[in-house]
C-alpha cells in the first residue's frame, strides 16, 4: 500500500506535464476524493484532464463529495449537470413523497394525490418530476407503496376493472419510464376476509440494473380484523418475489422456525446487501429485525436494541442503521439512540449517537407517541427525518454531527407513506415500457 500511495504522489507531481492515465484512477477509488481536490487547486492538471476522464472519476466518488466538486468550477458544474452525463453520476437524496387527502369529497375515495417535498428549498421549488404521472396509464386510483433507489412502487387501479382489483406498477419517475408486473397469483388466498397482503420493492443500481418487489401474505386474525387491534396470532402465509431479470414471480412458504409478523408501519422495511430487511413481532410480541433475500431462501431474523417503540431501520453510508427512542425506568421515552449493524454475522449493534428527547421536541408543549413518526435517515449524511406534531402535521430534520433541528415544511393534510426519494437518470432494460399499448391486455385484468 505504501509504494501505492508513493506512486500515487508521484502521479500528481507530474499532473502539469502529462496526461492522467485513466486505468489507473479507475483502479484507485478510494484515492479519487483527494485527487480531485489537487486537481482544483490545480489550474494547469485541470487543462489537461479530458472531460471523459473526469467525468468518469466523478462517477466513483459519493454523491455527498459530488456536490463539493459541483463547485469547483463551472465547467465541472456544467458537466455534472449535462443530461448525458448526469446518468453516471452519483445522486443523493432530493425529497420526499408522500400521499395527500383530496379536498373534494367525491374524489376523496378515488384518488390520493402524491405529494413531493423538495429537500432543494421550500415548498414552492418546483419538484424534479411530476407528481400527477400523467404518463402512466389512465387508472381509477393510483396508490403509492415504496420508492427504493429512484424507482418507486404502486398499486394501479384500471379505470374499467372491478373494484379492488389491481397490479403493480413499478416506474421511474425521472426517466418517465415504467413496466406492469404479472399477477403474483396470491389471488386464491385472499378470497377471505381475513387475508392481506403488503408489497415493498428492492433495488441496487451499484450491484445490478433489475429490481424485485417483494409480497408477503398474511393471514388475519379474525379478532383483530373487526377489533382494529393487532395479534400475535397473525401469521405469514408466505413471500412472493418478482424479479425483473426473469419477469416472474416466485412465492416460499415460511417454514415452522420463521414465524414472525413484519408491521404495516411503511418506515419499517429498507432494502440492502442483496436483502429486504423489515420490521417483525415474534409470538412473544418481541420486535425483532427480519431479513430476506431476493430468491426468498434465506431468511433472517436478530434482536434489536431495546426501546419504547419499534424503532426506523434504514440504509446509511453503506450500513444498516437503527433509531430509536429509549426508555428509563418508568417506561417514558427519554432519549433518541442510533446504533449501526457493523456485522451480519455476529448480529451486534455498535453505538452511534444519542440525544435528549427535550432537546429534539423543545418548544413543543407536548408529545405524544401517535403523533410521532419516523420518515427516514439521509443516505449521505447523519440527517434523521421525522413528522411530529397532530396527525403529523410538522416534517422536520435532526442533525447528528450539528445537533440542530429544522423544521423542514407543514404537512397539512400529508400521510404516510413518507417516501425518499434519490433521482435515477440512467434508463434500465427492465423499464422499456412508455406507452400503456405496448403491454397486450393492459386495460384488462
Amino acid at each position: 500500500m505504501g509504494r501505492f500511495r508513493t506512486l500515487f504522489y508521484s502521479l500528481l507531481l507530474l499532473l502539469p506535464l502529462a496526461p492522467i492515465p485513466s486505468s489507473f484512477l479507475i483502479r484507485s477509488p478510494g484515492l479519487l476524493a483527494p485527487l480531485l481536490l489537487l486537481l482544483a487547486a490545480s489550474p494547469m492538471a485541470v487543462d489537461r484532464i479530458t472531460d471523459d476522464i473526469l467525468v468518469e472519476i466523478l462517477s466513483r466518488v459519493p454523491a455527498k463529495s459530488l456536490c463539493r466538486f459541483k463547485c469547483v468550477s463551472k465547467h465541472w458544474l456544467g458537466l455534472t449537470n449535462d443530461p448525458h452525463h448526469r446518468k453516471r453520476l452519483p445522486q443523493t437524496l432530493a425529497g420526499f413523497f408522500y400521499s395527500g387527502s383530496s379536498r373534494k369529497t367525491e374524489q376523496r375515495f378515488l384518488e390520493s394525490p402524491v405529494v413531493f417535498t423538495n429537500l432543494g428549498g421550500t415548498q414552492c421549488c418546483r419538484p424534479p418530476i411530476d407528481t400527477s404521472f400523467a404518463f402512466l396509464p389512465s387508472h381509477r386510483r393510483l396508490d403509492l407503496l415504496d420508492s427504493c433507489n429512484g424507482l418507486l412502487l404502486f398499486r394501479w387501479y384500471d379505470v374499467s376493472g372491478k373494484y379492488g382489483d389491481f397490479r403493480y406498477i413499478v416506474c421511474n419517475p425521472a426517466t418517465e419510464e415504467w413496466a406492469a408486473l404479472p399477477d403474483s397469483g396470491q389471488e386464491d388466498k385472499l378470497t377471505r376476509l381475513t387475508m392481506e397482503r403488503t408489497a415493498w420493492l428492492g433495488f441496487d443500481p451499484a450491484v445490478s440494473p433489475h429490481f424485485h418487489v417483494f409480497e408477503f401474505v398474511e393471514e388475519l386474525d379474525p379478532r383483530a380484523h373487526f377489533l382494529s387491534i393487532f395479534s400475535v396470532h397473525d401469521t405469514e402465509t408466505g413471500v412472493s418475489v418478482y424479479s425483473s431479470e426473469t419477469g416472474g414471480w416466485v412465492h416460499k412458504e415460511k417454514r415452522s422456525d420463521q414465524l414472525i409478523r413484519h408491521t404495516k408501519r411503511r418506515s419499517a422495511s429498507v432494502f440492502g446487501n442483496g436483502n429486504l430487511h423489515f420490521h417483525a413481532f415474534d409470538r412473544e410480541y418481541t420486535c425483532r429485525l427480519a431479513a430476506v433475500d431476493t430468491e426468498a431462501e434465506t431468511w433472517m431474523n436478530f434482536g434489536v436494541p431495546g426501546g419504547v417503540l419499534c424503532g426506523l431501520i434504514q440504509w446509511s453510508q453503506g450500513r444498516l442503521h437503527y433509531a430509536n427512542f429509549q426508555g428509563g425506568e418508568d417506561g417514558a421515552a427519554f432519549r433518541l439512540v442510533v446504533y449501526v449493524l457493523e456485522d451480519y454475522g455476529s448480529k451486534e449493534w455498535k453505538f452511534k449517537h444519542s440525544v435528549e428527547m427535550a432537546y429534539i421536541f423543545k418548544g413543543m408543549s407536548s408529545f405524544s407517541y401517535e403523533d410521532f413518526d419516523w420518515i427516514a435517515i439521509h443516505p449521505d449524511c447523519n440527517l434523521i427525518f421525522f413528522a411530529v406534531g397532530w396527525r403529523y402535521s410538522t416534517f422536520r430534520s435532526y442533525d447528528m454531527d450539528s445537533r440542530q433541528v429544522k423544521v423542514i415544511c407543514d404537512l397539512e393534510d400529508g400521510r404516510p407513506p413518507y417516501l425518499p426519494y434519490v433521482p435515477l437518470y440512467a434508463e434500465l432494460p427492465s423499464l422499456h415500457v412508455r406507452d400503456a399499448s405496448e403491454i397486450p391486455h393492459m386495460s384488462g385484468l
